[in-house]
This record gives C-alpha cells, sequence and structure tokens, in this order.
C-alpha cells in the first residue's frame, strides 16, 4: 500500500516469549524456538490438552474459565469481566518439557496452560484489579518464577464474567453508544503501542467447533482462543476453526475498531471493516485467497494530518491519565455514520475537553486523496460497514508490544513509499520544518515527532536514546532500552524495564437510552377498557322502559 500501514501489525501481537514459555511462530515479532529448561513445577498448572491438529481440549481436572475479574459499568450498572491471556502466549508443554512447534507430531501430547491471577501477575505482568477494582495493567516486560527468560508484551481479550462460569467473551454492541475508559500513559516509549481496539472474533471463541483433523474444539474463549484481526495474522498457532496451523499458512481476518493505539508520541483512531462481517479464515497456499479487509483503515492521527502541535504530548498532560470517549453515532435509520472521540482530563477538580476527532465518509476520502492513498475504506463499504460489524458484537483486546517489522515508524515517526518520499534521507526530526517540506511532495509521510529509527533490535531494544524534536518535554526527551539487562552469568534483570500502561474506569452507555413505554402501557390499558365496556354491552339485556341495561333484580318485585 502506498502508505505503508499495510506492515504495521505485520504477525498478529507483541514480541517475545512468555516467561513460561511460548509457542514459536512464524513472524517478525516471536523468537523462532521456544526457550527450553524451565523447570516448572507442573503441578501447580492447569492446563489443555492438545490433540492433533488442535491444542484446545479442556483438562477434566480443571476445565474452568479463568475467573480474573475486574469491575466495569453498563448503562450505569456494575458488571463483572474478566481477561482471558490470547492462547499465542500461553504455555505448551508436555511432561515437564516444552513442546516444539518445528515437531508438529509432538503437539498432538502437549497442553496449554492455564493461567490464574497470580500467573498473570507474575508471569505475564498483568496485573487485574490490583488496587483499583476497575483496572488493568499491562506491563511491557516480566520475568516470573519459572523462567530464565523475560516475556515482551501481551494481549488480553474481555471476558463476560457476570454469570458463574462465565458465559464467553463479552460482546461490545456500541452502534448508538458510547465506550470511555481512562489511560495512564505516562511509561509508554516511543516505538511502542498500547492498543485498545475491537475484533469481530466469535463469541465463544469457536467452542465446539469440529474441526478439519475430526476433533473438537473445548477450550475456546476459556483459553483465549479465536484471535483475528484485518490484518489478517498468519501466526497463530490455532486458527479459528481449523485448529492447529502446522504450516502458518492460514491467515485470519475479521474486522477490526482501533479505539486507541498510541504512546506518548503519537496517537490513532482507525476503522478497519471488511466486505464480510464476521471471522474468516483463508489458507494462503491457495491462489484465490485474498484479504477481505481494509488493512491501512480509515485512520486519524492528528500529527500526520496537521503536522507540530499535534504531538499526543502536546495535546494532553501525559504525566496524568486521560480518558477517552468513543461515540458512534446512528442516522435515523439506526446505521452506523460517524464516530466521535473525545479526549479528556481532571484540571483543579473539574473535566476539560482537550480535543475530539471524527471519522466520516467525507472526512476519509478527502484524507485519501490528500495522502495518494487508494480509498479501499469505501470500496468494502466504509462507516456503514463497521457499523453493521458491530451490530453483531465485537470483542475488547487490550495489548502491550512493539514491533520489528517496522518499529512502530506507522504511528510515531516517517513512513512512506520510498518514490515518493525516502525517509532515510529525512531521519531526524529536529525542527517542525521539516514535516512541511515533507508535506510538499509527500503529505502524511510524518505520523510523529519521532526519529526515524529502522531497526528496533539496533535501537530502542538496546540502546537509550534521546530525540531531536526540541518541543519533547525534557521528562520524555531521553528514554532507556526496552530490553531486560543480562549479566555475565546470564541472568535477566527487568527491574529498568518499566514500560507499560494502565487501562481502567471501562463504560458503556446508550447514546439515546429507551425509557419504559408508558404511553403503549396507558394505551393499552384504554383499549382493554374500551374492549371490555364494548364486550358488557354486548352481553347485557337491553330494557326499553327502565333504561339501556336491565338490572339483575327488578325494583318492582322485591316487595
Amino acid at each position: 500500500a502506498a502508505s505503508g500501514e499495510a506492515v504495521r501489525r505485520a504477525s498478529s501481537a507483541p514480541r517475545g516469549a512468555p516467561t513460561v514459555a511460548m509457542a514459536a511462530v512464524v513472524g517478525t515479532r516471536r523468537p523462532s524456538s521456544w526457550p527450553l529448561g524451565r523447570g516448572v513445577v507442573l503441578s501447580l498448572l492447569s492446563c489443555l490438552v492438545v490433540r492433533p491438529g488442535l491444542a484446545q481440549k479442556l483438562n477434566p481436572k480443571n476445565s474452568a474459565a479463568e475467573d480474573v475479574t475486574f469491575e466495569v459499568k453498563v448503562d450505569g450498572k456494575k458488571h463483572r469481566m474478566g481477561v482471558s491471556l490470547d492462547a499465542n502466549y500461553r504455555w505448551l508443554f508436555d511432561g515437564e518439557k516444552t513442546c516444539d512447534s518445528d515437531k508438529p507430531d509432538e503437539m498432538e501430547s502437549c497442553f496449554l496452560q492455564r493461567v490464574d491471577a497470580e500467573a498473570y501477575r507474575d508471569s505475564y505482568g498483568i496485573y487485574v484489579a490490583d488496587g483499583d477494582p476497575t483496572s488493568v495493567r499491562l506491563q511491557y516486560a516480566a520475568l516470573g518464577k519459572y523462567t530464565d527468560e523475560p516475556n515482551y508484551g501481551s494481549r488480553l481479550f474481555l471476558t463476560d464474567m457476570d454469570k458463574e462460569g462465565g458465559n464467553g467473551y463479552y460482546m461490545f454492541k456500541l452502534v448508538d453508544s458510547e465506550i470511555s475508559f481512562t489511560l495512564d500513559l505516562s511509561k509508554v516509549p516511543a516505538g511502542m503501542n498500547a492498543a485498545v481496539y475491537l475484533i469481530s472474533m466469535d463469541a465463544m471463541g469457536n467452542e465446539g467447533a469440529t474441526l478439519p483433523s475430526g476433533n473438537t474444539n473445548d477450550g475456546g474463549w476459556k483459553r483465549g482462543v479465536g484471535y483475528c484481526d484485518a490484518q489478517c495474522p498468519k501466526d497463530l498457532i490455532f486458527v479459528q476453526n481449523t485448529g492447529f496451523n502446522k504450516n502458518r499458512s492460514m491467515m485470519s481476518c475479521c474486522p477490526e475498531m482501533d479505539l486507541f493505539e498510541g504512546n506518548r508520541m503519537a496517537v490513532a483512531m482507525t476503522a478497519h471493516p471488511c466486505s464480510t462481517l464476521e471471522e474468516t479464515t483463508c489458507n494462503t497456499s491457495s491462489t484465490d485467497c485474498v484479504n477481505p479487509c481494509d488493512t491501512d483503515g480509515a485512520d486519524v492521527n492528528l500529527f500526520r494530518r496537521w503536522g507540530p502541535q499535534k504531538a499526543f504530548f502536546e495535546l494532553v498532560d501525559l504525566q496524568k491519565p486521560v480518558t477517552v470517549r468513543t461515540q458512534f453515532i446512528a442516522n435515523e435509520a439506526g446505521i452506523l455514520s460517524e464516530i466521535v472521540q473525545i479526549y479528556e482530563q481532571i484540571e483543579d477538580g473539574k473535566v476539560v475537553q482537550k480535543f475530539n476527532q471524527t471519522i466520516v465518509d467525507d472526512a476519509i476520502e478527502e484524507q485519501k486523496k490528500l495522502f495518494d492513498e487508494p480509498n479501499v475504506f469505501a470500496d468494502v463499504g466504509g462507516v456503514a460497514q463497521m457499523g453493521y460489524a458491530m451490530d453483531r458484537g465485537m470483542v475488547l483486546s487490550l495489548a502491550i508490544w512493539s514491533d520489528d517489522a517496522s518499529n512502530m515508524n506507522w504511528l510515531d515517526s516517517c513512513m512512506k513509499n520510498e518514490t515518493v518520499y525516502d525517509c532515510s534521507l529525512h531521519s531526524q526530526f529536529n525542527s517542525a520544518d521539516l514535516f512541511w517540506e515533507a508535506w510538499r511532495g509527500a503529505a502524511g509521510a510524518w505520523r510523529g515527532p519521532v526519529d526515524l529509527y529502522p531497526d528496533v533490535k539496533t535501537s530502542f531494544d538496546t540502546q537509550e536514546i534521546t530525540f531531536s524534536y526540541p518541543q519533547i518535554p525534557a521528562w520524555m526527551k531521553t528514554q532507556t532500552p526496552f530490553k531486560c539487562t543480562k549479566d555475565l552469568l546470564g541472568k535477566y534483570d527487568c527491574s529498568g524495564v518499566d514500560y507499560g500502561f494502565i487501562f481502567s474506569d471501562l463504560q458503556i452507555r446508550a447514546l439515546h437510552p429507551k425509557s419504559f413505554p408508558w404511553f403503549w402501557v396507558i394505551a393499552g390499558l384504554a383499549v382493554l377498557g374500551v374492549g371490555a365496556l364494548v364486550a358488557y354491552m354486548l352481553l347485557a339485556k337491553p330494557d326499553t322502559e327502565k333504561g339501556y341495561f336491565s338490572s339483575s333484580v327488578d325494583s318492582s318485585d322485591s316487595d
């Protein structure tokens, strides 16, 4: 794509291996082999049994969903939601050794980890309702008890735990509704992405599906199965209802609505509709396999569109939490027509609106022409098509990740087709003039004020970076490496990698609440009353001398 956006999520999730161990996957953000020698106390783990083609058979010793929950509000009422770690990050093991995906036959006897609150915290750096009953905190780097290597990044799906035992992923139906949440982004540096987004996953994680291998998916949502997005990732270990992705040839596609993707430097909201409304799979070895989704999407990034003075740190005080409210506005026919996002902060005890941004078809058409990009968004149906997917319900995902494929340059630095504008020749963003020089021939090339670093491994991962742009606040001008340090004995120390974000105070409310239908209740009672009167009149005996109705007892005969 002309914009280069298609590489922005070339594989499906954050880099790194989970602390206990991570399944090897083909992709740009994961190692090519799993760490061995874990020394795990297996009796402490509850797991999923792996069968040919699928690691989704529940262990009868503990087949329950993970009861790791926090509080949200739905139309003003408290609701309990849980978190489910993506299956791609769970430990796969057999006996006392980690399974090797290079030997797919061994996958038949593997187990998939069940994660409790302690393991979420200690092994994955995920703190749920920790101090604040409405919060979920995702740390970028974590070093668990049972591993000698760190885990970098994670991805969660929210589950519906209001009833005992849970009821699948929580399905957000947001047309004519507002979703709001508060974020603490003070520790999300350049080159990293704190993501809050909706995807059209199956509500039950394809639980109960019969797979090509003949097995049944019994794990589903309870073990984070079923991921898909508009980038159609191929690096998933298990793909929807097709089971084990043996050759990484199956891609998993579905509509995606990025409510928030950002760090301290830049922020974007992006709608990614697809020509299909639900999740689909496609075997890339087939010649007729195509991506049905708008991978570039309709993106709104104020810095990219309007330039300096619109960097995220210039719009809000990032040393304080910020509340993000997103409204999905429907027209008179009930069809999604506009997406409005409002950023707010508390100042002197009052809620202050800091800025807002909007996705509407006409504005996206104008922006695509300005940036010289094809308008695939319109081709697949635009805002309305995004709304149709929402009408079916979408799953909310939280993720923290960094990007080997493009070093997050699509979000906070420079990315453009080199024949139009070679970012490598203008790598230091040291003046607003650089933005406007690029704008004259390559509008949209600069997405944020971060110097261009093409390779994360030789920059953010391992080096202390000091940025060039003079307007960057002193407290975030220099950032430390993403990677944990390693001593001469090979022991890791992650104490210096304090990156991550806090998500809290999730609320959903209808924009036009349906009030109790008193009019129709009163009208119905009136109709019933009239009907009863008419029936009485028809059944009563007429008396022309004494009036229309005769009495059941004639007074003249009552002597």
